[in-house]
């Protein structure tokens, strides 16, 4: 079954099962898709060479 997440509620697309009862013990799996955009995307990345202070900052002793 499919749905929606309505402030802190679940949406139901679709009724229940008939076969369903009131006070029966259910599983429910929540499963995220990420929502697909209008516009291109991209993922931004960091190089591990940005890390490290010395590549941003230069030293002390270079400077002098």
């Amino acid at each position: 079954m499919k749905g929606y997440i309505k402030g802190k509620t679940i949406i139901l697309n679709e009724p229940l099962p008939a076969d369903i009862n009131e006070g029966e013990e259910v599983e429910v799996i929540i499963i995220v898709r990420q929502r697909k955009y209008n516009f291109p995307t991209f993922k931004f990345g960091i190089r591990d060479e940005s890390l490290d202070r010395e590549d941003i900052y230069e030293r002390t002793q270079d400077i002098l």
